[in-house]
C-alpha cells in the first residue's frame, strides 16, 4: 500500500461502520460514509489512500485533484496561524500547507479563495503540500500555448521576490512582475491580472500590474512636473482652465490634466491655488 496514490484493494469483511480493504498483507478501513454502493467480500476496489487526523492509514473512493509527487494549482479553503493553510485536493480531508513553507509575515500567507500551486508530498508518515522553486514549476508543464504582447491573463502570485514577483497561469506560464510595475503589496495566492509586456525567455514572461490609464496619468504628471520646473515652479494653469488653453500648452486632455494634478497634489508636489499651480520647493 502507498499513501498518497490510486491502490486497488479487495474487501476482506464489512463492519458496522466500515469496510475492511487488504492488499493481501496489510488492512484498511473505508468508512461507509465513503463507500459508492453495498460492496461484497473480495470485490476489488480502486481507493486512494491517505493518513487521517489520528495518523491511521484510510480510505477513499474519491479520485482526489493531486496525487503523491504531482503539481497542480489548489484552492486555500482555511487557515491556521498554528499549522499553516488547508487545500481542497477533492476527498473529506483537505491538504496542509505548512507555515515552514510560507512566510514569517502573516499578511503574505495565502487567504481562503486563493489558489496555490504545489507538490504533494510524504513527510513523516502524512500527505503534505510543499511549494516547489519557480524553474521547477515551470519545468513541470513544458508544453504550453504561448501568450501574446499586451494579452491580458488571469495567474496567481506564487514568489515575492526584491525585485518583484513571480505570478503562475493555470496553464503554468511563468510571468514575472518588477517591482516598479506594480503599485500594492501582494500575497501568496493571489489572484491577479497582468498585462504581458514581452516573453524574456522560453518559459517566462514580464508583465504589468499597472492600468494604462495608471501608466498615463504618470506620464502627464512627470510632464507637468517639467513644465514646472522649467518656468521657475509656477504656471497660471490650475484645474479651472480651459480645456483648449490645456491642449494647446500640454497636448492632453482637461480630464488627463485634472488627474495629473490631483496625483501631483496627493504627492506633495505642488500646492494649488485659485489661479496658479506652485511647484513644492
Amino acid at each position: 500500500m502507498e499513501i498518497g496514490k490510486i491502490n486497488t484493494l479487495k474487501v476482506l469483511r464489512e463492519t458496522d461502520i466500515a469496510y475492511l480493504l487488504t492488499d493481501g498483507e496489510s488492512e484498511v478501513f473505508l468508512h461507509k460514509k465513503e463507500a459508492k454502493k453495498p460492496y461484497l467480500d473480495n470485490e476489488e476496489l480502486e481507493v486512494f489512500l491517505y493518513t487521517d487526523n489520528q495518523g491511521r492509514i484510510t480510505a477513499s473512493t474519491a479520485i482526489p485533484f493531486i496525487q503523491l509527487d504531482e503539481v497542480k494549482r489548489l484552492e486555500v479553503v482555511g487557515i491556521r496561524h498554528r499549522y499553516g493553510v488547508f487545500l481542497n485536493i477533492g476527498i473529506v480531508k483537505d491538504l496542509l500547507l505548512s507555515l515552514d513553507d510560507l512566510p514569517e509575515d502573516l499578511n503574505k500567507w495565502p487567504q481562503v479563495g486563493d489558489f496555490v500551486f504545489v507538490k504533494m508530498i510524504v513527510k513523516h508518515d502524512k500527505l503534505f503540500a510543499h511549494i516547489i522553486g519557480r524553474k521547477q514549476l515551470t519545468d513541470y508543464f513544458p508544453d504550453k500555448e504561448p501568450l501574446l504582447e499586451n494579452q491580458v491573463v488571469n495567474a496567481n502570485v506564487m514568489y515575492l521576490l526584491e525585485h518583484g514577483l513571480v505570478c503562475f497561469t493555470e496553464s503554468f506560464h511563468e510571468i514575472f512582475v518588477h517591482r516598479n510595475n506594480f503599485r500594492k503589496k501582494y500575497r501568496i495566492g493571489e489572484t491577479v491580472n497582468p498585462k504581458i509586456i514581452k516573453q524574456s525567455s522560453i518559459d517566462e514572461y514580464t508583465a504589468t500590474l499597472i492600468e494604462q490609464k495608471e501608466i498615463m496619468l504618470e506620464k502627464d504628471a512627470l510632464f507637468i512636473l517639467n513644465y514646472l520646473e522649467e518656468h521657475s515652479g509656477i504656471m497660471p494653469y490650475t484645474d479651472k482652465t480651459s480645456p483648449e488653453i490645456i491642449s494647446e500648452i500640454f497636448h492632453m486632455s482637461k480630464s488627463s490634466f485634472k488627474r495629473a494634478i490631483g496625483s501631483l497634489y496627493k504627492a506633495k508636489k505642488i500646492k494649488l491655488d485659485k489661479e496658479k499651480t506652485i511647484l513644492n520647493k
